[in-house]
C-alpha cells in the first residue's frame, strides 16, 4: 500500500479523520485549440485524465481541440499503468499522444524526462510556435530535470553549444503557461 491507504485501512468504522481540502491549480487553458503538454507521475496523471475526458467531449461536441501530449512515468507497466487501456483508447482516436516511462521494466532506466528530451521538436512546435501550456503533476523530484528537457527542446540551437536556457521555461511560468502542482 501507499501511504493513504495504509492510513485508511488502519482506521477503525466511526473514527474520525481530517481532511483539507485545496483548489487546484490546473485548469485548462482559454482556448480549447491551445496544445496541452501534461506530465505525472503515478497518482499525479489523475488530473490529466480529466483533461483528456474534457478534450474529447469538446471534439465530440464539435468544438475543434489542439493537440494533446500526456507523459506518464512509474515503476512497472503491469502494475501502475493507472486508466492505460482508456489512454490508449484515446491516443488510438488521435486526441492524445502518449509518452510512457517505466522506469524499471528494461535494464536501464527511463523517466519522463528522457521522453520529453525525445520529442524536443513538438514541444518546440506545441510550447513555443503554438503557445501551448505545459502542467507537471506529481511528486518535486523530477522537476528540475523536467524544466531542463523543456528548456532543450524551446532552445536546440544553445543546447549544441552547452547551454541549457531555463530562463525560457521561466517566460512559460510568466506567461502562466508552466503549471505545476507538485508536492
Amino acid at each position: 500500500y501507499r501511504s493513504m491507504p495504509r492510513y485508511l485501512n488502519g482506521l477503525r468504522p466511526g473514527q474520525k479523520v481530517t481532511v483539507d481540502i485545496q483548489t487546484s491549480v490546473l485548469r485548462l487553458p482559454p482556448n480549447p485549440k491551445q496544445p496541452i503538454v501534461m506530465a505525472g507521475l503515478g497518482t499525479g496523471m489523475a488530473p490529466f485524465r480529466a483533461f483528456i475526458q474534457e478534450r474529447m467531449w469538446q471534439k465530440e461536441s464539435g468544438i475543434d481541440v489542439g493537440p494533446c501530449v500526456l507523459y506518464f512515468g512509474a515503476r512497472h507497466k503491469a502494475q501502475e499503468w493507472l486508466y492505460g487501456e482508456e489512454l490508449e483508447k484515446y491516443e488510438g482516436k488521435g486526441l492524445v499522444k502518449l509518452g510512457l516511462a517505466w522506469s524499471r521494466d528494461q535494464e536501464h532506466k527511463v523517466y519522463i524526462q528522457h521522453k520529453i528530451t525525445e520529442d524536443g521538436e513538438l514541444l518546440k512546435k506545441y510550447l513555443g510556435e503554438d503557445k501551448g501550456y505545459f502542467y507537471l503533476c506529481g511528486p518535486t523530484w523530477p522537476v528540475p530535470d523536467v524544466r531542463d528537457a523543456i528548456a532543450k527542446g524551446l532552445t536546440p540551437e544553445k543546447v549544441k553549444d552547452g547551454v541549457v536556457d531555463v530562463e525560457v521555461v521561466e517566460e512559460l511560468k510568466d506567461d502562466g503557461r508552466y503549471i505545476l502542482e507538485v508536492y
